[in-house]
């Protein structure tokens, strides 16, 4: 595979050496690979530009984020993502979608002539759909460590496509953005088409991001009323949004306007508020409470990891966990820094809850009680540790108290 390189030259003094991106021996920061497939759908060689996060963990899977328009979108997509994956968003994979022909494969219906320019092509958007969720993705879940949530991204019509994928196979993704929608093709006819499709499903558990700009310095009052062909996006992106509010009770959407952005400028806004809004459920401030426990009760400390982590399964669909070492390390801070044994031990409950079946779980729960001069209770721990797997170091452990 070819890869895609971005080389950087430090002038001065910089601490910014440990970029999340891969970083070869030339010094260079990898930013992805190139990679392709056959589609038989669409009877053509498509090209995907790849980035996986750096430093991935063995067995771990990661969410994945398709950018329409790759060539324009993957460097602002994984930009932005190394500025918000530690906290806010999941460290995902990004698979960049280069364009053959756009018009074609963004389009829903066949428009010979449009806008003064031809498009003789369009209209392929169900087969582009199809290449998507019956070719592209298989390929990618069986080459890269892929979760099972997966995020579209397109501007213009790149975002008509995410819409029409969201109306009408809304099945294809977990998460879809559209920034500043391409709504007025062919006289609006996906916005026409939308009410029926909303009313006939729920769509849940699919989310929705739309930001729309104000490209014509025209108030979205005063722009309803006009029928100028340089209102017609806004007027059908509003359309839109009135269908989207009329279903607010079934549907999981956000809407961005952002009247101080054209329809080039909102791009990165747009993305950037877009990832920020789809994972909002991401984010666990409430994690760090640990730094003032005697605020709290130990339940207070401990309840919002059982709630956030039961939320995190839901959307990932599978069962996520605390870091055992994080959860670990917190519960003898609070043992040893802030002398509170009973909320240390719920910190240590809670790996046994989700770690039962490592010897490191009772390990540690051998050393609290031995740090607590508790002998009964850390010789059983670590007996159950040694019969998990022989652990060495609780066999040592062990001889010692007994």
């Amino acid at each position: 595979m070819i890869k895609i390189l971005v080389c950087i030259v430090f002038i001065g003094i910089s601490s910014f050496t440990t970029a999340q991106y891969s970083q070869n021996s030339n010094k260079e920061l990898v930013l992805g690979t190139v990679d392709s497939l056959f589609s038989k759908t669409l009877n053509e060689q498509r090209e995907i530009w790849v980035h996986v996060p750096a430093q991935i963990e063995e067995g771990e899977k990661y969410p994945v984020i398709y950018v329409l328009d790759g060539k324009d979108h993957f460097y602002t997509v994984t930009g932005i993502l190394k500025l918000l994956e530690k906290w806010n968003v999941p460290k995902s994979i990004v698979i960049g979608i280069p364009n053959t022909d756009r018009t074609r494969d963004f389009t829903p219906t066949n428009v010979p002539f449009q806008r003064g320019h031809a498009s003789e092509t369009s209209g392929g958007a169900a087969n582009f759909v199809t290449f998507i969720e019956k070719e592209l993705q298989p390929y990618v879940n069986n080459k890269y460590p892929t979760d099972t949530m997966s995020t579209i991204i397109g501007h213009s019509t790149g975002g008509l496509l995410v819409l029409y994928t969201y109306t009408h196979h809304p099945e294809v993704f977990d998460h879809y953005l559209a920034i500043d929608p391409s709504l007025w093709w062919d006289k609006e006819k996906l916005v026409n088409q939308s009410e029926k499709l909303f009313n006939a499903s729920t769509r849940q558990n699919k989310s929705l991001y739309v930001a729309v700009a104000n490209s014509v310095g025209v108030d979205t009052v005063k722009v309803r009323k006009l029928t100028s062909e340089p209102t017609e996006m806004l007027r059908a992106n509003l359309k839109f949004h009135d269908l989207l509010v009329k279903n607010k009770d079934h549907l999981e959407f956000t809407w961005d306007y952002q009247e101080n952005e054209d329809h080039g400028s909102i791009v990165v806004p747009g993305m950037y508020n877009g990832l920020r809004s789809l994972f909002s459920w991401y984010p666990f401030p409430e994690r760090w409470r640990f730094n003032t426990p005697k605020a709290y009760t130990a339940e207070e400390l401990t309840a919002p990891f059982y709630t956030h982590f039961e939320e995190l399964s839901t959307r990932f669909k599978r069962e996520v966990k605390p870091n055992w070492q994080f959860i670990n390390d917190v519960g003898f801070f609070i043992l040893t820094s802030h002398k509170l044994p009973k909320k240390a031990l719920a910190y240590l409950e809670m790996n046994l809850k989700y770690y039962p079946e490592e010897s490191r779980t009772h390990m540690a729960l051998g050393d609290y009680y031995t740090m607590r001069n508790k002998k009964n209770e850390a010789i059983n721990y670590f007996k159950k540790a040694i019969e998990i797997d022989g652990n060495e170091e609780a066999q040592q452990k062990l001889k010692k108290l007994q």
